[in-house]
């Protein structure tokens, strides 16, 4: 069994899509969590209103690059990968917008919405929210810090593999072919 990808995790600045303000990345090697790094980023604006969330603010982050300076450290974490994020379609909503607004190119990978595996996985959870999945897991977790949510992303993907879900079912394709998180090509 092959289980190779990176969970990752955006927090925002504001509700503008582009205000990414952190980034988190957990990757997950043969079936081991082997890397965690965060980044603080300088989002285009210095309108926080989501600091109650994360506790971010624009004094931390205004000698910060930007996710455009920033683009060069963390493209290989998702460019041709496998990558995972709770409630998929927010994050990589984020990476797009974040991406077009400094002119980058969005690159082709595969993605997991551990959101999606959760339901499946354990559908009898009250919801399947990223806190109420670690709590039901065990996972420490300190939510709305994005290393901290990318490391849980990552349990749900790794635990939901345990229990044998067919995870290359909720793998969405963005690349010219499919692949199945823990096979090869289908």
């Amino acid at each position: 069994m092959r289980e190779c990808f990176t969970a990752f995790d955006f927090e925002t600045a504001n509700s503008q899509s582009h205000s990414a303000c952190q980034l988190g990345v957990a990757v997950v090697e043969n079936g081991r969590l082997v890397r965690e790094k965060s980044w603080l980023i300088k989002p285009p604006e210095k309108f926080f209103t989501f600091t109650y969330l994360h506790g971010i603010n624009y004094a931390m982050v205004k000698e910060q690059p930007s996710f455009g300076e920033l683009w060069p450290e963390v493209r290989e974490y998702f460019a041709g990968q496998i990558i995972a994020a709770h409630n998929a379609d927010f994050d990589i909503g984020v990476l797009a917008a974040t991406l077009a607004h400094y002119g980058l190119f969005m690159p082709a990978f595969y993605v997991i919405d551990s959101l999606a595996v959760a339901r499946r996985a354990w559908p009898k959870l009250t919801n399947h929210k990223l806190s109420t999945v670690a709590a039901h897991l065990q996972v420490a977790l300190t939510h709305h810090d994005a290393a901290s949510d990318a490391k849980a992303c990552a349990e749900i993907v790794l635990r939901a593999g345990q229990r044998h879900v067919e995870i290359k079912r909720v793998v969405s394709r963005l690349a010219p072919q499919s692949m199945d998180l823990f096979g090869g090509s289908y």
